[in-house]
């Protein structure tokens, strides 16, 4: 009655930890949520049917097809956390190929690794390398069991010391190289958790061997323990949502009244009432050589005066970020090299933002856009030009339409800015052709390009 209490207990744990997971809106291991996910579910299942044989289905005939789900369970598991490792761990994410998988050590092992976990998992379907018998359990009741055979046994004990010695590892070395305080914490515990479960894996099938008793329940509570640690970490990765909090938490303070006269400085040059200028999204060419940032201050300005958010991405030291930073009010997004993970800024009003992970910048937008739904938002990206030179033109090109996907169902107002002088013609067009609003700056000053029938505001 023990064993079988607790086993519906670490049945609840365990959907409890998923349905955790599975809530979590993380920002740096939002591409790795469904491997997470998966290796829970592995688990709770390899349980499930530790609950059926020893307890709803107590026959003979039952062990063997229990006994193989479990064990591809419990390899499929390994399998999903080295993947974890190898994709969290790693610097600079590759396409998968055959000369990847040749030229770099780390891919190479990871072929190594899952290789032989898979021809284990097939050697488990195609051939019964057990026997079964009967044996008793901890409170005194009998059940049937696998007896490994030697050889089998070995292998399996290679994955979970390889487990300790290959991916937990990387874990606790990337643990090392972040300077991001709590995603290094967090790898960590993520090292430690699955150190911890397949040390209590290797310890209790020692004492299964030496008594002759099934303890199966006694192991399991120390993994669902070290499963629970796991998750907490996982939740505690949400980074970017913890920066964004503190960066919103001030209370919206209203410009000052000498303001209120520039409620349409920008959309007047453009022709266009306040209103109407609600919901565009404006590609800005400009020189360098010229004042356009004169522009961009008029367009924040606006947003000010009319009592709206705004969000700046630009770089520290750039003329847009010395023009802004007089304004108070104004949110900056730091787009910087020198991080992997969004960081805290000595300044209340910015975050740091790693430029090159365009995840976390379509990421950091979309909370932008939501973070004070009552008040329209306005938003300033300096510059796309730097963005193709960090990541390319296809990144970018993709990240722009992500973009402009999320502020059309935000109803968000943009202000994006575009140096065509650093581009070919091709690529200065391809940029063009996502945008209805277009305008430039130059030493003539500001000029309209490309501008739709304004549309009033419903």
């Amino acid at each position: 009655m023990i064993g079988l209490i607790l086993y519906i207990a670490f049945l609840s744990a365990l959907a409890a930890m998923i349905v955790f997971i599975l809530r979590q809106a993380v920002s740096y291991f939002r591409s790795v949520k469904l491997l997470f996910t998966i290796t829970f579910m592995s688990y709770w299942i390899l349980i499930f049917v530790g609950l059926i044989k020893n307890y709803l289905i107590k026959t003979e005939s039952i062990v063997d097809s229990t006994t193989r789900i479990a064990i591809s369970s419990a390899l499929v598991t390994a399998i999903a956390v080295e993947h974890l490792a190898l994709v969290l761990c790693q610097k600079e994410r590759r396409k998968f190929s055959w000369k990847t998988i040749l030229s770099n050590k780390l891919y190479f092992m990871s072929a190594l690794y899952k290789g032989y976990v898979i021809l284990l998992l097939l050697l488990t379907w195609l051939l019964t390398p057990w026997q079964v018998q009967q044996m008793q359990n901890l409170w005194g009741d009998l059940a049937y069991n696998p007896l490994y055979e030697s050889w089998y046994l070995a292998c399996l004990a290679i994955v979970v010391v390889t487990l300790i010695g290959y991916p937990c590892a990387l874990f606790l070395r990337a643990g090392h190289k972040f300077k991001q305080t709590e995603l290094a914490n967090v790898l960590n515990w993520f090292g430690v958790g699955w150190i911890g479960i397949a040390i209590t894996l290797i310890v209790f099938q020692v004492l299964h061997q030496i008594f002759n008793v099934d303890i199966t329940e006694i192991g399991r509570l120390f993994q669902i323990v070290f499963l629970g640690i796991i998750a907490y970490a996982f939740g505690k990765a949400s980074i970017l949502e913890s920066l964004f909090e503190r960066l919103y938490t001030t209370t919206y303070t209203p410009r000052p009244s000498d303001l209120t006269k520039g409620r349409e400085v920008f959309s007047k040059a453009l022709g266009l009432s306040h209103g109407q200028m609600i919901g565009k999204n404006i590609l800005l060419e400009f020189d360098p050589t010229s004042d356009y940032e004169r522009v961009v201050e008029d367009f924040v300005d606006e947003a000010l005066a009319n009592a709206e958010s705004v969000a700046v991405f630009t770089s520290k030291g750039s003329a847009i970020h010395s023009a802004l930073s007089n304004r108070g009010d104004v949110k900056f997004l730091i787009l910087t090299q020198r991080i992997s993970t969004p960081q805290a800024d000595a300044s209340e009003n910015k975050i740091l933002l790693p430029a090159n992970n365009s995840s976390l910048l379509l990421d950091a937008l979309n909370k932008a856009l939501k973070a004070y739904p009552e008040k329209n938002s306005n938003i300033v990206f300096d510059n796309l030009s730097t963005l193709v030179l960090l990541n390319g033109f296809e990144e970018t090109y993709g990240f722009i339409r992500y973009a402009l996907e999320l502020l059309s169902l935000e109803n968000g107002t943009s202000l994006f800015l575009f140096d065509p002088r650093a581009h070919d013609v091709k690529v200065a067009s391809m940029f063009r052709s996502l945008f209805n609003d277009q305008i430039t700056h130059g030493k003539a000053g500001l000029r309209v390009v490309k501008t739709p029938e304004p549309m009033l505001k419903a």
